[in-house]
């Protein structure tokens, strides 16, 4: 039984990397990664104002989970904008 849950963690857990297949060769890929993805947090920070700032208003944990969930929505369209696709 412990096997079966562990495959099943494994399988669900989202064991997945971004891809960009329109890429040329000449290109280093971990090099655009990194500056793409940097790119899509800034910007997907901005979209949903979750940037952390001095004066933070206290939010519950249902508000804190919502931002996080917009924030990572802005962050994979932005990164499926520039061809990147998670495998």
């Amino acid at each position: 039984m412990r096997y079966l849950i562990l495959t099943a963690l494994i399988f669900f857990g989202g064991c997945t990397s971004w891809h960009n297949p329109s890429l040329d060769m000449s290109v280093n890929r971990s090099e655009r990664f990194k500056a793409d993805r940097a790119e899509c947090r800034e910007r997907s920070q901005k979209a949903t104002n979750s940037a952390p700032d001095n004066d933070l208003p206290e939010r519950t944990y249902t508000q804190n989970q919502d931002l996080y969930t917009k924030e990572v929505k802005a962050f994979q369209c932005c990164m499926s904008g520039k061809g990147w696709i998670k495998k």
